[in-house]
């Protein structure tokens, strides 16, 4: 490309190199730059179905509609930054004699005056600027705040209405500035291709809230590519020949390590699926259909798969995901999963159907998504997967070449979910709904994939506003999304196929009503009042169809024993006399911490696991993996007798099958997903528990065991407790005794407790609507509601931070949490820092107090973190925690330790040799067999 720019435009910098080195980035070429790179994403690595959003978004009614899309999407890359080319920006100096003091000299010397006191950076954003300049040139306000937006946040109202009170910091009253400003818009035109005619017809186009979120989130990662020093070095002349400025720009856009755009063949059409992907197996009737009715679609949408605990969901959720991405154009996947814990148990299952669907010359990124992926052991073994599956290692780990460079990009929160594949935490995708910086770009990984959300039943009113509103804006998209669960209300049903379609399922008819007469309703359509057990819901184009496929066969019936405590380990130890193993579920971790130390006293610790969130992280992760291998599908040798103790993991997506279970009362649904783990595969069973068992462990008369209550509410156990049988057959009472827990008439009750049952309903009702209105508090607008532009889009936003912590804890309704790494002092004057025993290849290493710890033992350090219990993080406590823990650590740890990445900002809870701490008045003790204890609390903290 041949072109010329006046002395004015070629002196202006996007970019100057840290220090006095004298490199420097002109900002012609960096827009030449991001424009290339732009132009490669869009032909390489953009998926098919992305593209039609923006294509179908820009309502240009033409067969060249395609190409329009791209030069716009090219054009607005090259133009994103044209507000450097104002006074506030080419005037900023880093230091009087540094290298951006003699970059403005040189715009000086062109001709164009600076200011000697511009305004402040905050007040004048470059981004801000561009999307003024772009207005000034006739470009509508939809593609102007594409280039606003570009840092992460589009401008407000307010800052686009007082843009014109800095015309002297943005040049717009200087004609020297304006005509800048004009030329390198001109300019971006040419780089993008765009002829005047073109230009014209960019001009006349404003393109859809979606798209231009869309837009958004390209053009932030062709600028975060194009920014990269390795990729699009910076250069040392001070004099540029203005000739062939583009030729640069194309050759380093082509040698950008991306991996090609995923496609997906249809297979689906010629073989079948579930013997081709997932090793002969037989599907069962629920999984056929899933596929059965995907294939049948013309514009696959929103697919809700109700069935059964153990009937293979997770593989009917991956068929139908391939069926999905190949008619819809979709560029990979994301599996939403509840809690770290699932996610990781599932990332085997799901990297294994990934090697099976990619081409073997083909390259593609994986992504674990969540806060403790450095530490799962699988994923970072993974790195030695074959060449068609490279893994996003969450680091800079990798050896020399492309593919280390491929995994440094897709590092991190921000940029990890535009990885082709992503496994991890609902929470990411909840936060598609979060007002907060970035978004479009998370939007843009969200729009590229088929999403499946697994376990729909566990998010309560808080988490279910944050998923209606994702899902409304991903049914905007036309991006696929799989929902799967076990224990699905019907009324929550039909919320989500309305929040995705955003259409109610009952509209007002248009008829007339007749005078005083509210107007009929048209009757409720069958798919939203089905009762049918298993269940598939599913929308094709604008139309909810359903499928009812048959049950599997699969019947059991589960003999229920309402057991007081005291009575527990007589029962037990008659009932496994002969062997067995057993999960043990208790609602709180200070439950399940009580029952393994009385049950490792009686049977012996070799013989018990004790699973929930205050271990530390290293040995949650080894013993989530432990008793997934001694109790998954795989007809290995079980142990003799095992009791495993845990906490609400194990009713959610851990595959593992248990001989009886036992379970603190809780509510209905959840009772009922625990026992999705009692006799999950066929196998043989010890005498006594052939028949499957549940004993449900009830106080009784009345009341509740404190910790149930607060978690799940006294109505929900009350009904719970109601409802109870004496035998369950499942999957038969599935659909019944959830529908009747969550009907809104509730349940029947004794007269001498309907008193107190209405008042446990209606304070649950309170508090599911209060939790709704709280989730609104920094929630996106709906996509068919607004101005139609994303102006003040992000506004009263989240504050950013590194860990991404903040939008976790945003989208869901806990109680504040505080983690703390737990290492031992011994010693009083001259103390010794040193690593929990437990620690193996640690244990009794002192740790440095001179200089920063090695990376391997500061990432095993990272590892050792554990989360304080909930009555140390409540409000006016926390904050008092955090200042005790802060002020010791001051005094006792070295300050160098903030230089490593893996320990900075973190806080640690020293223990003496003991292994005791003294935090807030109350004596807190890690046990390496059951975790982190509260041993004694003061009267004044309950």
């Amino acid at each position: 490309m041949r072109t010329a720019l006046t002395r004015e435009a070629g002196s202006l910098w996007a970019k100057a190199e840290k220090g006095d080195s004298g490199f420097w980035l002109p900002l012609f070429m960096h827009m030449s730059d991001s424009a290339a790179t732009a132009r490669r994403l869009w032909r390489r690595w953009l998926p098919n179905g992305t593209k039609e959003i923006i294509t179908e978004g820009i309502q240009v009614r033409s067969a060249e509609s395609a190409e329009v899309a791209e030069t716009l999407a090219v054009f607005l890359a090259a133009a994103h930054d044209v507000g450097k080319a104002t006074p506030a920006f080419q005037g900023r100096r880093v230091k009087p004699a540094g290298p951006a003091a003699a970059l403005s000299g040189r715009v000086a010397a062109a001709g164009l005056p600076l200011r000697d006191n511009p305004a402040p950076p905050h007040k004048v954003r470059h981004p801000l600027a561009s999307q003024m300049i772009l207005a000034r040139n006739g470009f509508g306000r939809g593609c102007a705040v594409v280039a606003g937006g570009h840092h992460g946040t589009p401008p407000s109202v307010k800052q686009v209405n007082d843009v014109a009170a800095w015309a002297a910091d943005t040049g717009f009253d200087d004609g020297a500035w304006r005509a800048v400003q004009d030329e390198l818009l001109a300019y971006a035109l040419r780089v993008a291709g765009a002829d005047e005619a073109t230009g014209q017809a960019l001009r006349k186009i404003h393109p859809t809230v979606a798209a231009q979120v869309v837009l958004t989130g390209l053009v932030i990662m062709a600028d975060w590519l194009a920014s990269d020093e390795k990729n699009f070095p910076y250069i040392e002349e001070s004099f540029l020949p203005l000739a062939n400025l583009g030729s640069r720009a194309e050759a380093m856009a082509e040698r950008l390590p991306l991996p090609e755009r995923l496609i997906i063949d249809d297979v689906w059409k010629r073989h079948d699926l579930y013997r081709e992907r997932f090793t002969a197996i037989s599907p069962h009737p629920v999984q056929a259909a899933a596929a059965e009715a995907a294939g049948g679609t013309e514009c696959p949408g929103l697919m809700i798969i109700e069935a059964p605990m153990g009937e293979g969901k997770t593989e009917a959720a991956l068929a139908v995901a391939e069926i999905f991405a190949q008619k819809s154009g979709s560029g990979g996947l994301f599996f939403a999963l509840p809690t770290q814990a699932t996610a990781d148990g599932i990332f085997p299952r799901v990297s294994d159907w990934i090697g099976r669907i990619a081409a073997p010359k083909e390259r593609h990124v994986v992504f674990l998504a969540h806060g403790k992926s450095h530490f799962n052991k699988e994923y970072r073994q993974s790195l030695g997967w074959p060449d068609n599956m490279r893994v996003n290692a969450g680091g800079d780990e990798g050896g020399e070449g492309d593919d280390a460079v491929v995994h440094a990009w897709f590092m991190g929160r921000k940029k990890g979910l535009l990885s082709e594949f992503v496994i991890g935490t609902v929470d990411q995708v909840l936060m598609g709904g979060l007002r907060r910086r970035h978004l479009a770009l998370r939007h843009l990984g969200l729009a590229n994939k088929v999403i499946v959300i697994d376990e729909c039943h566990a998010y309560d009113a808080y988490m279910g506003s944050y998923l209606d509103m994702v899902l409304r804006w991903l049914g905007t998209y036309r991006a696929p999304v799989i929902v799967l669960s076990a224990t699905l209300p019907s009324e929550r049903r039909k919320e989500l196929v309305e929040a995705y379609t955003g259409r109610k399922a009952d509209p007002v008819t248009q008829a007339v009503p007749w005078k005083g007469m509210p107007a009929p309703k048209a009757p409720t359509p069958p798919w939203a009042s089905q009762r049918r057990y298993p269940l598939i819901t599913y929308t094709d184009g604008e139309e909810v169809k359903y499928s009812a496929p048959a049950p599997s066969g699969r019947a059991l019936q589960v003999d229920i024993v309402r057991l007081h405590d005291d009575g527990l380990i007589a029962r037990l130890e008659s009932l496994t006399d002969e062997g067995g193993c057993v999960g043990i579920v208790m609602n709180t971790v200070a439950r399940a911490q009580q029952w393994a130390e009385r049950l490792s006293a009686k049977f012996g610790a070799e013989n018990v696991r004790l699973l929930h969130s205050r271990l530390i992280g290293i040995d949650r992760i080894e013993r989530e993996l432990e008793v997934r291998g001694l109790l998954g599908r795989e007809q290995g040798k079980r142990p003799h007798r095992l009791l495993v103790v845990g906490t609400q993991v194990m009713e959610q997506s851990l595959d593992v099958d248990f001989d009886m279970l036992v379970t603190d009362l809780c509510p209905i649904d959840l009772l009922l997903q625990r026992l999705g783990r009692l006799h999950r595969h066929h196998r043989p069973r010890p005498r006594k528990l052939r028949a499957a068992r549940c004993l449900v462990l009830d106080a009784g008369g009345g009341g509740f065991e404190k910790g149930a209550v607060a978690i799940y509410g006294k109505y929900l156990l009350m009904t719970a407790r109601q409802l109870l049988p004496d035998a369950l057959f499942l999957p038969g009472d599935i659909p019944g005794l959830v529908q009747q827990a969550y009907g809104g008439a509730g349940v029947k009750v004794p007269d001498d407790m309907r008193e107190e049952y209405d008042c446990a309903k209606a304070e649950q009702e309170k508090l599911r609507k209060d939790k709704e209105a709280r989730a609104k508090a920094f929630q996106i607008g709906n996509p068919d509601n607004g101005p139609g532009d994303l102006v003040g889009w992000l506004e009263l936003q989240v504050a950013d931070d590194a860990s991404g912590k903040r939008g976790e804890a945003a989208v869901r309704d806990t109680q504040g949490s505080l983690e703390v790494i737990v290492i031992q002092r011994s010693g009083n004057r001259d103390f010794r820092l040193l690593p929990l025993p437990c620690l193996n290849e640690y244990a009794g290493r002192i740790l440095p107090r001179d200089l920063t710890p090695d990376d391997d033992m500061a990432f095993t350090l990272a590892g050792c973190a554990v989360n304080l219990p909930r009555q140390f993080t409540v409000p006016g406590r926390i904050d008092r925690v955090i200042r005790e823990l802060e002020s010791g650590n001051a005094s006792d740890l070295p300050r160098c330790w903030q230089e490593s990445p893996w320990l900075r900002g973190e806080l640690f809870l020293l223990l003496d040799e003991g292994f005791t701490s003294t935090l807030d008045g109350s004596i807190m003790r890690y046990d390496e067999q059951f975790g982190l204890r509260v041993e004694a609390l003061e009267a004044k903290h309950g």
